[in-house]
């Protein structure tokens, strides 16, 4: 084994992150960078950023480098990084990702602060496009005595919220299903809520090359003729499958607030609240169904 060999079979962290830095530096904002690396280290070397800080001249074996070097690869093409290490924290719990399901996002988080706070009991809920299964895993983690219910189109993204509903050891019954194609139960439930595709394509052009080039098209948007083709079909479910005096929760787009309340009013449902997120965006809807 060569001198250079040697070296690099010992890299260092500190060694590692003068690396990742200068490769990075152009690309990613200052602190941003220091949050990916110890995102990282953390990941793949199981290294705490105390541990750091306490000792940076921790060697790394050459598999855990060899992981570090394809993660700044990963991060100069613009993956995002819940893509690179294959996860993300959401609502303080593990969930496990790939670019067949969107990464769950703050506001996302805020909307199950809502349902949460509000204190459903005993009820059964349905998560209409769980997608990594975020919502609905978490409101049956956080919810007492609730049956949750998440349906989505494939059977990939049907495994991953599976997984994450084991891996966070709770039960979530999860289905196949489509909500554009009508579908009408024999029973009902007490609580429904869907974060649905709401971005019009009109706007990509505005989205960061990290979401439109690594997230999932369907997951995101809408074509600019029908944006509420979604919402329709949630509330005309909802008209049919929500129990009266039921909950709808919603996540919507910011631009369509005042379309969505008045769909909302035209199928029926009443008190309306609209909640705006931490950025003050008009990011969500609860309505009551009649």
């Amino acid at each position: 084994m060569s001198c250079m060999d040697d070296k690099k079979f010992t890299m260092t962290l500190l060694e590692f992150y003068d690396l990742f830095k200068n490769k990075l530096i152009s690309r990613v904002d200052k602190n941003e960078l220091d949050e990916f690396f110890f995102w990282l280290i953390d990941h793949y070397c199981n290294y705490s950023r105390m541990d750091y800080i306490l000792n940076s001249s921790f060697k790394i074996s050459k598999t855990q480098e060899q992981n570090l070097i394809n993660s700044i690869d990963s991060l100069l093409n613009e993956m995002p990084i819940q893509y690179v290490v294959g996860e993300t924290k959401f609502m303080n719990l593990v969930f496990k990702l790939n670019n067949s399901v969107l990464i769950p996002r703050p506001e996302t988080e805020e909307l199950v602060r809502w349902i949460i706070n509000d204190a459903h009991t005993n009820k059964n809920i349905l998560d209409i496009g769980t997608g990594s299964g975020c919502i609905a895993v978490s409101l049956s983690k956080y919810l007492n005595n609730c049956k949750v219910t998440g349906w989505d189109i494939s059977e990939d993204i049907i495994k991953i919220a599976s997984h994450n509903a084991y891996l966070n050891d709770v039960n979530v019954e999860l289905e196949l299903s489509d909500i554009t194609k009508p579908k009408f139960l024999d029973y009902k439930y007490d609580v429904i809520v869907s974060n649905p595709p709401y971005i019009t394509k009109n706007e990509k052009q505005f989205i960061s090359k990290n979401v439109k080039f690594f997230e999932p098209h369907i997951a995101l948007f809408v074509e600019n003729e029908d944006p509420l083709c979604f919402y329709k079909k949630i509330f005309d479910f909802s008209n049919s499958n929500l129990k009266s005096n039921g909950f709808l929760y919603i996540e919507i787009n910011e631009n369509f607030s005042k379309e969505v309340i008045k769909l909302l009013k035209d199928k029926g449902f009443y008190d309306i609240k609209l909640k705006k997120d931490f950025r003050l965006k008009n990011r969500m809807i609860k309505a009551i169904k009649k």
